[in-house]
């Protein structure tokens, strides 16, 4: 099958090289309360056979790379408990990032970050008061996907990153 290079992101081609800035648009937190059906695996169910999701869906624009600049992206961010293990011989990422179709409606970006429980009440202070960018790191990115090895949130865009911003 040829390559679609006019696609960032078709197969051969990186689709942020590495690294993805985002402008935070806006965040909802999310979350949703119910009773498990019995296909519900036993280790997803909270006290028993409870359906308890916490989240945040965020909406922005990619900043940099100059490639992606102005595409529109949604990430949900998921809360995971102690029980999730990552490393070599468990999860390897942090997140994904995938490309929508010409064809889909925006946002022309999806993905999903996963973060701490513990964290959800300083994310959910921070986002409202002052975060505005997001930073993230990818690698394994191929065929409109990338993994997520790290991401981070500022009020600014920092200072080791305005001359990539900047970039033509």
């Amino acid at each position: 099958m040829e390559a679609d290079h006019g696609v960032p992101g078709a197969e051969g081609e990186a689709l942020f090289g590495g690294q993805l800035l985002v402008e935070i648009e806006a965040w909802e937190g999310g979350l949703h309360v119910g009773l498990c059906s019995d296909l519900t695996p036993e280790e997803e169910r909270f006290q028993g056979g409870l359906a308890y999701l916490r989240s945040f869906i965020l909406s922005g624009r990619v900043v940099a790379p100059k490639s992606q600049r102005g595409r529109s992206i949604e990430l949900w961010v998921s809360l995971v408990g102690p029980e999730v293990r990552f490393g070599p011989e468990d999860l390897d990422e942090v997140g994904q990032i995938q490309l929508h179709s010409r064809e889909a409606p925006a946002p022309e970006f999806r993905g999903r970050l996963f973060l701490p429980e513990s964290g959800l009440v300083f994310a959910a202070t921070c986002l409202s008061t002052n975060w505005k960018y997001l930073n993230i790191l990818t690698f394994d990115e191929r065929d409109g996907h990338a993994s997520v090895s790290s991401f981070s949130f500022s009020s600014i865009i920092h200072k080791s990153l305005e001359a990539w911003v900047a970039r033509d």
